[in-house]
């Protein structure tokens, strides 16, 4: 796809703000912004990656996503730390608690080009849509709808028509095999899973 942008505007705060149709990038959501910390236009942050502290390395080039206007702000890392399952960040746009507040509830997101994965890690949006098969007769079971977050494990919702969903943790107990090229998933089958 092609980046086309519609408009360009900065937001009160002297940031420019970007709204963008066919989007050429694919972006990474990193996280939602859940409220302001302090007075230096901190935020806490509920993370959405396993990778946070290489996602949010200071100086790291991110974005401010409004989902519901599709603004995106460019932004960069001036700090952060971790608590777990909170994280808390700040950005070198972004030094007040007034500023701060005007991006609550935005996600904070990455270009997909600068977020490489270690062997063997796989991103939930490549997983959704990915053909559930029994790793031991070969039989479709189902679509991956898509991939819960439990603790202490992440957890994919297959999808079979007209029958009702059902739930395979992701782990190495049952997910025997991934290809997402094919975007297939085979796992072996408890009794009781289905």
């Amino acid at each position: 796809m092609k980046a086309s942008a519609k408009t360009k505007r900065t937001t009160g705060n002297n940031i420019p703000a970007v709204f963008f149709y066919n989007v050429s990038m694919d972006y990474i959501r990193l996280g939602q912004i859940t409220k302001t910390r302090g007075l230096q236009g901190e935020f806490r942050v509920y993370s959405l990656t396993d990778f946070a502290k290489e996602r949010f390395k200071k100086g790291m080039e991110l974005s401010l996503l409004n989902e519901k206007t599709g603004e995106r702000i460019p932004v960069k890392v001036r700090n952060f730390h971790d608590g777990s399952p909170f994280i808390f960040v700040a950005f070198q746009e972004i030094t007040s608690i007034e500023e701060a507040e005007n991006y609550i509830r935005y996600f904070i997101e990455i270009e997909e080009e600068k977020a490489s994965l270690p062997e063997g890690y796989y991103r939930f949006q490549d997983l959704n849509g990915c053909q559930i098969i029994d790793h031991k007769s070969k039989e479709v079971l189902g679509t991956v709808k898509e991939v819960l977050s439990y603790a202490p494990t992440k957890t994919l919702r297959v999808e079979r028509k007209p029958e009702k969903d059902f739930f395979v943790p992701f782990n190495d107990s049952f997910i025997k095999n991934v290809n997402l090229e094919n975007k297939k998933i085979e796992i072996e089958v408890w009794e009781g899973m289905l």
